[in-house]
């Protein structure tokens, strides 16, 4: 933070960003070097992708200073001034799939009426790809690009625009070990070659091995800077998640106080799979009334291993046994609700409600069969079925007739988890059941969950959130499709510790 205004490409100081009454960035302040790898960490929430929002011109901030480049930022509307100052690459690809490396290198960059020479285009692209030692063929069409080929060209296409600032979120977060290496080797290249890189990372491991300098953001603040190659996990961890948080045990959940499972509890769902996104086997017993987290970040695995569980994914060999009898494939969604087994997915509006459909429908819709003699629905059962389930999960509306498309947040995620306990289940399966929700709503989901659980229902909750995974018995830890720890009783940072890679358990420190 003492280098000299001319020697920094970002300085922002004091700056503040709200959205209605939260807020966002709350007094941040970072300065990022030319010419340097700069590391930005910290947990969902923390502010991260709001301070990218404003680094690359689609939000302004409220009140504080910001400098680009020792000057004053473009106006917002300016875009292609922004382009040439900063670019962004995302971890999911924004390239188009069906045009070649070169074609997606100059999209956007030939205006007018001019006839575009292919050959030239080729060559040029050729010229650029050489230049920044990124060794993959112009003519490639994006489609057939590995992961870590296609950030690659994300990033030269961020360069051939000009940029010399590049911001890189979770760039490692799809790929495989040897892509890593890859990509960080080229990340390094470049910074010698005096581009300057923003990385946004979960995983800790790679921080010394590609940057100069660390920033770390907790509610909206930057709490720890430092050299990279002197700062500790521990101290990363620690700054990531606050000294009010450390020592605190993920099982002593105030909500929760639940006895000990006793001996004799069934066993409802037994697993032994393996994966394509996983190196390592998901075994799994799961008893009646017991809840038990995967918890990992993007690219850790347990996505892919909570849909195969709910027929979401075919991609997986092995052995599932619910109730005490094996499933059979196909495993479909339709087989999964049949035997037992409801999802809650992390998207209530893509993948989980109708927006256009009541309540009273979102609700009932995988239940329908309960509510059909012969082949007519008994609409009366049906919207009693409704109204006392609205009552039950506290989901405020004019009826059960209202468009759930209408509802607020945490109301739509009260209708889908109403929708998942409508068939019943033995085992509920929650991808990030309370994200995106008011702290009321997220007490009240968790709360249901909670009581079904007492009535033995078994739950498997994926999440990255200590404050969601509190809610569980046990928790299996992943980090890229590695089974790092299952423990029982961890503090807020041992969690987040381990699913960065590190294992910061009593034994261990």
């Amino acid at each position: 933070m003492s280098a000299s205004s001319s020697d920094q490409i970002v300085t922002i100081g004091g700056a503040v960003k709200r959205f209605g009454g939260t807020v966002a960035l709350n007094g941040l302040s970072i300065a990022i070097r030319k010419g340097q790898s700069h590391a930005l960490i910290g947990r969902n929430g923390a502010g991260k992708s709001t301070l990218v929002s404003v680094l690359t011109g689609l939000r302004a901030i409220d009140s504080g200073s910001f400098l680009l480049n020792g000057q004053a930022p473009p106006a917002l509307g300016d875009r292609n001034a922004w382009r040439e100052a900063v670019a962004c690459v995302y971890q999911h690809r924004t390239l188009v799939p069906d045009l070649t490396v070169a074609e997606n290198l100059y999209l956007g960059q030939y205006q007018g009426n001019r006839m575009i020479s292919w050959r030239g285009l080729n060559r040029q692209a050729a010229a650029a790809l050489e230049s920044w030692n990124i060794p993959i063929l112009p003519t490639t069409p994006v489609r057939d690009l590995g992961v870590g080929e296609a950030q690659m060209v994300e990033i030269a296409r961020a360069l051939n625009q000009g940029a010399r600032f590049v911001i890189l979120d979770e760039p490692t977060a799809q790929l495989i070990a040897s892509e890593i290496d890859q990509l960080i080797s080229r990340v390094n290249e470049l910074r010698d070659k005096g581009v300057t890189f923003l990385f946004i990372s979960h995983h800790l491991d790679e921080v010394p091995r590609v940057c100069d300098a660390v920033t770390v953001l907790r509610n909206g603040r930057d709490v720890l800077h430092g050299d990279a190659h002197k700062l500790t996990t521990a101290e990363i961890v620690s700054a990531m998640v606050g000294d009010e948080a450390t020592g605190k045990a993920l099982t002593a959940n105030e909500k929760v106080s639940r006895p000990s499972l006793v001996a004799d509890t069934p066993t409802v769902l037994k697993a032994s799979i393996a994966l394509d996104a996983c190196e390592d086997r998901l075994e799994l017993s799961l008893r009646a009334g017991e809840v038990v987290g995967f918890a990992g970040h993007a690219g850790s695995g347990t996505r892919h291993m909570a849909l195969a569980l709910a027929g979401h994914s075919s991609k997986w060999s092995g052995e599932v046994i619910l109730n005490g009898r094996k499933v059979g494939k196909p495993w479909t969604p339709t087989a999964a609700v049949r035997s037992g087994v409801a999802l809650l997915p992390e998207d209530r509006i893509k993948t989980g409600l109708v927006g256009g459909m009541s309540i009273e429908d979102n609700m009932t819709m995988p239940s329908l069969k309960a509510f059909t003699k012969r082949i007519l629905i008994d609409q009366q059962a049906r919207r009693k079925f409704a109204e006392d389930n609205r009552a039950d999960l506290g989901v405020v509306c004019h009826s059960v007739r209202q468009n759930v498309g209408e509802l607020s947040g945490g109301n739509q995620q009260k209708v889908l988890l109403g929708s998942a306990l409508s068939t019943n289940p033995s085992v509920l399966i929650l991808l990030h059941p309370t994200a995106g929700v008011d702290i009321a709503s997220k007490a009240t989901i968790l709360d249901i969950v909670e009581q079904r659980r007492r009535q033995g229902l078994a739950v498997i909750l994926v999440s990255d959130e200590p404050e969601e995974l509190a809610f569980c018995d046990r928790v299996q830890v992943w980090v890229r499709g590695k089974k790092v720890i299952e423990r029982s009783g961890m503090t807020d940072e041992q969690l987040v510790s381990a699913m960065e890679g590190f294992d910061l358990s009593p034994e261990k420190s």
